[in-house]
């Protein structure tokens, strides 16, 4: 008992410090801009349901006396803004995808491409393993975005095709999502988080297959390297996020979105 005792007097001291340096001169009630297109359940739409990420976010920094000020915008826009130090982070983001940026040690998540393609398309010479077979199939996609280096190169290679459609915008994956329910799609790629989220919420899950491409990624929140606070930040998000896995909100909050703890 006094051994568990000391261990949360340790961590409540190391969460009072990191909330002190994050109220240093240089950053004492910083606003913090956060952005990215929506990306549910990472990130959504503004308001009383923003995403996880946002939450955990704001768990982190508001106690620390930031402003988190989170708002939507296209997801090339809010890497370049992060890059050049214009917004303070892009939500979502992974190492992978914008290595310069500043990222929390801990994962906030786990991203992997996935083809989403209606049952009634998919015949039985489609391979998943050969693209190609795609090829047929007025195919969807986010432009700009990273999905794996062999969705990546599908899609390079096949820019001139009538069958290829690429969205971009604010709201572009339920743009694509409803584009494939609606039968203007045949198939798209997508976090497997963020469709299964959309579909199961629209009530259309049953009429697609889904089919894993590429690798696992760890998704994060990444920080402007031209930012002189981002390693406050970063260091913030890592000690809450601990906290709340340990006291169990970290579930409380991840069921909100039909989701749970990636760990």
């Amino acid at each position: 008992m006094v051994m568990r005792r000391v261990v949360r007097f340790g961590a409540a001291v190391g969460l009072l410090a990191l909330s002190m340096a994050g109220m240093t001169a240089g950053s004492m009630a910083a606003e913090v801009k956060l952005r990215a297109d929506s990306w549910c359940p990472y990130n959504c739409e503004p308001g009383n349901r923003p995403g996880y990420l946002i939450e955990i976010a704001k768990a982190a920094l508001e106690p620390a006396g930031h402003k988190v000020d989170y708002q939507l915008m296209p997801w090339t826009d809010a890497l370049a803004g992060a890059a050049a130090g214009t917004v303070t982070a892009a939500v979502g983001a992974t190492r992978e995808e914008a290595p310069d940026l500043v990222y929390a040690i801990t994962p906030l998540g786990v991203s992997r491409p996935t083809l989403v393609i209606r049952k009634s398309k998919e015949t039985k010479d489609f391979k998943v393993a050969n693209l190609d077979s795609l090829k047929g199939l007025r195919f969807g996609s986010i432009k700009d975005y990273f999905y794996s280096k062999e969705v990546n190169a599908f899609i390079d290679a096949n820019k001139g095709s009538a069958n290829l459609v690429q969205v971009t915008g604010d709201n572009v994956t339920e743009d694509l999502v409803n584009m494939l329910i609606d039968g203007k799609l045949d198939a798209i790629v997508e976090d497997s988080n963020v469709v299964d989220y959309l579909l199961e919420s629209k009530g259309y899950r049953n009429l697609f297959n889904y089919h894993a491409l590429g690798e696992k990624a760890t998704v994060s929140i990444g920080f402007s390297p031209k930012d002189p606070n981002s390693a406050t930040y970063a260091k913030l998000i890592d000690a809450k996020l601990a906290e709340l896995r340990r006291n169990g909100q970290l579930s409380t909050i991840l069921a909100r979105y039909g989701m749970k703890d990636w760990q």
